[in-house]
């Protein structure tokens, strides 16, 4: 007997923007089954939160708009652009984010370690047509022009991607904001990549460590080997700082990504469609390893540990093999990532199982 009663659901996340994200994409999906959701934050989380009750409202608007009335551009608060871009381009419309702060506290919050909302708010403004500051070019001109080189350097980077010619062509290299290689461990890599010949991305986010007697790291130095960048000019980009992770993951050109295979790392690489290189460094990544290498063929292993060094040769070689079409990972991993397409959709298991969860809560 199936009841009409819909459960209330109080979801308590993590008071931190990084970890109310995911709870925010589950009870959507709940609200979607007719369920209750009350969300319990603290009041500087809540302002996060509040203006998501806009999405739909907006579309609403627009849709109802003769097209003679739409606007050219949307110009919207930097904390709503996640949900104003995807509007913006659902129209078509420009997308312009105003930023209520000044140039200082932009490069800070795009320069800093702990991810969540940082993310969100890296991408919502980069995403953005243009971006309007509220501080003038005299107060603080040396931020205004890196902040100006930052969203410029990221649309070039992209804009380099549409380049490419080939699909599939493009390795991406990415080790979280966590991971710090050593300086033979980035040699070997960058070695690898000369020998290889394969247009890449490199995104590093800090400097590499010079390894003293024992175990200890020592002095931070530069990350990137004297005269790589130039000898690479013409087939890779080195990104200094934050990238664009999910949109390069999910460009066309992209078709491995070398990684230290944390969890949300080969998520974004299984629907992205590429190819994961994997360097687990700690705790988890073991766990992913044996998964998506050991039991399900769908991720090629090319180191061992934080401390091992691959051998820079056979790294080309991989490299290389990484993006061909019958690679025999790429071959499993696409029937992997089709198998999760459909699990979300209706009828699929984990859209069935968020149904029977939601009766669940009402027995």
């Amino acid at each position: 007997m199936t009841t009409t009663k819909k459960p209330h659901i109080l979801v308590i996340p993590l008071p931190q923007f990084g970890h109310m994200l995911p709870h925010i994409d589950l009870t959507h999906q709940l609200l979607l089954r007719g369920a209750t959701i009350t969300v319990l934050v603290t009041p500087k989380s809540y302002p996060y939160l509040d203006p998501l009750r806009l999405h739909d409202p907006l579309v609403d608007f627009l849709n109802h708009q003769p097209p003679s009335d739409l606007p050219d551009v949307i110009l919207g608060s930097s904390f709503l652009s996640p949900w104003i871009n995807k509007v913006a381009d659902a129209f078509p419309l420009k997308s312009i984010c105003f930023l209520p702060i000044n140039a200082h506290a932009i490069s800070t919050l795009w320069g800093q370690e702990d991810r969540g909302f940082f993310d969100e708010f890296e991408t919502a403004t980069t995403e953005s047509y243009g971006l309007v500051v509220n501080t003038f070019y005299e107060l603080e001109p040396e931020l205004v022009e890196s902040v100006t080189a930052m969203f410029t350097t990221h649309h070039r980077r992209l804009a380099w991607l549409d380049t490419c010619s080939e699909d599939n062509s493009v390795v991406y290299i990415a080790f979280g904001s966590q991971i710090r290689l050593t300086v033979e461990q980035t040699a070997a890599l960058a070695a690898a990549l000369e020998t290889s010949a394969m247009r890449f991305i490199w995104a590093v986010r800090d400097a590499a460590m010079k390894v003293n007697s024992g175990d200890n790291y020592g002095d931070d130095v530069d990350v990137i080997p004297a005269g790589f960048e130039e000898r690479v000019k013409d087939k890779g980009l080195v990104i200094r700082g934050w990238a664009p992770q999910t949109m390069i993951l999910e460009h066309r050109a992209v078709g491995s990504y070398l990684t230290h295979l944390g969890w949300g790392s080969a998520l974004e690489g299984m629907v992205g469609g590429v190819v994961m290189l994997a360097w687990p460094m700690q705790a988890g990544h073991f766990y992913n390893a044996k998964l998506l290498i050991d039991d399900l063929g769908v991720a090629a292993r090319v180191g061992e540990n934080k401390d091992s060094v691959p051998d820079s040769g056979k790294l080309a070689r991989v490299l290389a093999d990484s993006v061909k079409d019958d690679f025999p990972e790429r071959v499993r991993l696409m029937k992997l990532r089709e198998k999760g397409m459909e699990a979300i959709q209706e009828g699929g298991s984990s859209y069935n199982n968020l149904d029977e969860l939601v009766a669940e809560m009402c027995v």
